[in-house]
């Protein structure tokens, strides 16, 4: 009980200092927030999008393997190609990621000029656990893209001696 009584002291002393722009810049830097966090929001589900187009595509390849490639050099073609669009997935995911990054900093350079609270609202996850959640998934992406490959080829490696 004296716990929450000192907690509501602290939060009755903090004080609000409003920002300092003005009117039409106070709604500019919002309209750059909200597009900020639209290109983030976009930005990441076209990563997810990509990886699931990928692997459907890689799909696509082992029912061609299995259904109608019967040269050897043909297989092992679909397993060349199925690497290069992994390396494509690759890259565009990395390329979509300094994309958010670059929304971010805009977006800590947005919100150093509002009010302390809204900044402190915005501060209160740490950076490190930010860090945590955008880059676990991240990773994920990259190694699911490496397991489809490798279940592609092993799927279709059998094949090579028939």
């Amino acid at each position: 009980m004296a716990d929450d009584t000192e907690n509501l002291e602290e939060e009755a002393r903090f004080e609000i200092e409003p920002s300092e722009l003005d009117g039409a810049t106070h709604a500019e830097s919002l309209i750059l927030y909200r597009d900020s966090q639209d290109n983030i929001r976009f930005a990441k589900s076209l990563q997810w999008k990509t990886m699931g187009g990928a692997l459907a595509i890689f799909a696509l390849l082992g029912f061609a393997g299995l259904n109608g490639a019967t040269q050897e050099g043909l297989l092992k073609t679909l397993i060349v190609i199925s690497w290069a669009i992994s390396a494509g997935v690759i890259y565009a995911i990395c390329i979509l990621q300094s994309w958010q990054n670059t929304e971010r900093e805009k977006l800590r350079r947005i919100v150093g000029e509002f009010s302390n609270m809204f900044r402190a609202v915005y501060r209160f996850k740490s950076r490190t656990e930010t860090n945590i959640h955008r880059y676990i998934p991240l990773s994920l992406i990259a190694i699911t893209m490496l397991l489809g490959n490798y279940v592609l080829a092993k799927l279709l490696t059998p094949l090579f001696d028939k």
